[in-house]
C-alpha cells in the first residue's frame, strides 16, 4: 500500500491539532496558577474564557461525543476530511479525559481511513 500526498497532509494536520491541544492544555489548563486566576470567571482575564469552554466540554463528555459522532459518520462513508477529523478529535478527547467515546471515535475514523485507502488501491489494481 502506498501513502499518498493527501494522507501525509492529513497526518500532519492530525498531528498539528493534537500538538496544539497538548500545548494549550500544558500552558492554560493544567497550571494551578491558571486555575486560581480563572476561579471567578466574571473577573477573570479573557484567557480564561476558552479554558472554561474546554473544561465545560470535558465535563459533559462532549469531546468524546463529537469524536464518536465523527467516527460513526466516517465508518458509514463520510468524506476523507471527516475520517481524519475523527482520528484527531478522538485523540483530543482522550487528552481531555473523554477516553471511552474518544477512543471509539478515533478507532472508527482510523479504520474507515485505512479501509477506504485499501478499497481505492484494490480498484486501481483491477483497472
Amino acid at each position: 500500500m502506498t501513502v499518498t500526498k493527501r494522507d501525509l497532509l492529513a497526518l500532519l494536520a492530525v498531528a498539528a491539532a493534537i500538538g496544539l491541544m497538548v500545548a494549550y492544555r500544558h500552558l492554560q489548563v493544567e497550571p494551578r496558577e491558571m486555575g486560581a486566576l480563572c476561579l471567578d470567571l466574571a473577573e477573570a482575564p479573557f484567557a480564561c474564557q476558552p479554558r472554561a469552554v474546554l473544561l465545560w466540554l470535558q465535563h459533559w463528555q462532549l469531546w468524546g461525543a463529537g469524536a464518536l459522532a465523527l467516527g460513526v459518520w466516517a465508518f458509514i462513508g463520510a468524506p476523507f476530511a471527516i475520517r481524519a477529523a475523527a482520528v484527531a478529535l478522538g485523540v483530543i478527547a482522550v487528552l481531555n479525559f473523554n477516553a471511552t467515546w474518544g477512543m471509539i471515535g478515533a478507532a472508527l475514523g482510523g479504520w474507515a481511513w485505512v479501509e477506504a485507502n485499501a478499497r481505492q488501491a484494490t480498484a486501481a489494481a483491477r483497472a
